[in-house]
């Protein structure tokens, strides 16, 4: 495992004797060969590319449970934040930004305290053009807006990046006048990425969730072409996202990751492993036990996500799909024969289409295949048959993060 040599850090050393913590837990000495990873006292320095100075240093770790507190109040609970300098610099360089020679322009979510921000920013202008930093925690503005005043190419926007109409406000705003926008037959985008954090909250997996659909429907930052989106995401996370057919994780935000984009870990996942010699705050042991999704202490992997250039959810049947993984993976164990009869009345017609033996033996779908064992090609035969079922349900279409929020505002 790659983790850093906490007892040769003055910082560290300080923060080993007095309890780095959010209780009374200690960290303990780590006594290993160095590795690519291991923490310099160097590393707390990140130089702005822009300007050549320094930027902001990182507050020291012992005051960053006081500083940035777990309250949700704050904007701060069910997050985790890489707080590892050079793996933030490890990191950065597996984007890939530097490709193509073209200036990019970076959203990034959910930063936290910034110290991956910081490394982004150590880019030279001619890779790094602006970074977009979306943050709602209250707790990490003054440390990002001094960031903000330091590097001209930051734009700090103070609110959350579940709602879309945080990228309405940003594109009316002009941040993206200069982005040209490419079809997906073009290749990837040359000049615009999506980074970040996913945080531990099922609200954050409705997020990543509407950010693969909008692959589909070419909507918001799809609408400029195949954006690559690079996330640090939870291992319950990723365990749904890459989960084959017939696994207990497999789930409905299997089946979009899998249908629009293309997926990997951008690094082993050894590399960011153990939790606690490289994100905060610090959690339970995931070794010793198995931890609840929103607990914080599930070890974080670095993930890339690149649509597909022809995605196999379209606009014109994405409704379909998300209503049927939606209705379906209630029931997921059950045989899609005996989960049609939940679908909708007069839904187990819908038999007759997917067994249809002139359909490719690959799209073909036995009567008792539960619904977590369909596969992507299943799944798409399934759909098609749907969106020509004359009696389907008039309303399939799921309510969105912002319609939500105008239900809750109404209510208060």
């Amino acid at each position: 495992m790659l983790q850093p040599r906490i007892q040769s850090l003055t910082r560290w050393s300080v923060i080993a004797r007095r309890a780095y913590s959010t209780g009374t837990t200690t960290v303990q000495p780590i006594k290993r060969a160095p590795s690519n990873l291991d923490i310099r006292d160097e590393d707390w320095t990140f130089v702005s590319g822009a300007t050549g100075k320094a930027l902001p240093p990182v507050p020291p770790l012992i005051e960053w449970p006081k500083r940035y507190p777990m309250k949700k109040g704050v904007g701060s609970a069910d997050r985790s934040y890489l707080f590892n300098p050079a793996a933030a610099r490890e990191v950065v360089k597996t984007y890939g930004l530097e490709e193509n020679g073209h200036p990019k322009i970076v959203l990034e979510t959910y930063p936290g305290p910034g110290v991956l921000s910081r490394a982004l920013l150590t880019l030279p202008r001619t890779t790094l053009k602006k970074l977009i930093i979306c943050e709602y925690g209250r707790s990490f503005h003054p440390d990002l807006e001094a960031l903000a005043a330091a590097d001209d190419r930051v734009v700090l926007v103070k609110e959350g990046a579940y709602y879309w109409n945080v990228y309405h406000d940003l594109e009316a705003q002009g941040h993206f006048a200069d982005l040209p926008r490419l079809s997906f037959e073009d290749g990837i985008h040359p000049n615009f990425r999506m980074v970040g954090h996913l945080p531990l909250s099922v609200l954050a997996a409705q997020w990543l969730s509407q950010i693969l659909r909008a692959v589909a429907d070419r909507a918001w930052m799809f609408a400029y072409g195949r954006i690559p989106v690079h996330l640090l995401i939870p291992e319950p996370q990723w365990a749904r996202i890459s989960a084959p057919p017939l696994s207990k994780d497999r789930c409905k935000l299997s089946v979009i990751a899998q249908a629009n984009t293309d997926f990997s870990t951008s690094l082993p996942a050894e590399d960011l492993k153990p939790y606690n010699s490289f994100f905060f705050p610090r959690g339970h042991d995931a070794t010793t036990k198995k931890l609840r999704d929103s607990v914080v202490g599930n070890n974080m992997l670095a993930v890339n996500f690149i649509p597909k250039a022809e995605p196999i959810i379209t606009v014109a049947d994405s409704d379909e799909w998300d209503f049927l993984a939606r209705q379906l993976f209630v029931n997921k164990t059950l045989s899609l024969e005996k989960s049609l009869s939940y679908l909708a009345p007069g839904a187990s017609i819908l038999l007759e289409h997917v067994t249809d033996p002139k359909l490719p033996l690959e799209a073909r779908i036995p009567p008792k295949t539960p619904i977590r064992g369909l596969t992507i090609e299943q799944w798409k035969s399934l759909a098609n048959a749907f969106s020509k079922w004359p009696f389907k349900p008039d309303n399939i279409k799921a309510l969105t993060s912002d319609e939500w929020r105008e239900i809750e505002v109404g209510r208060k």
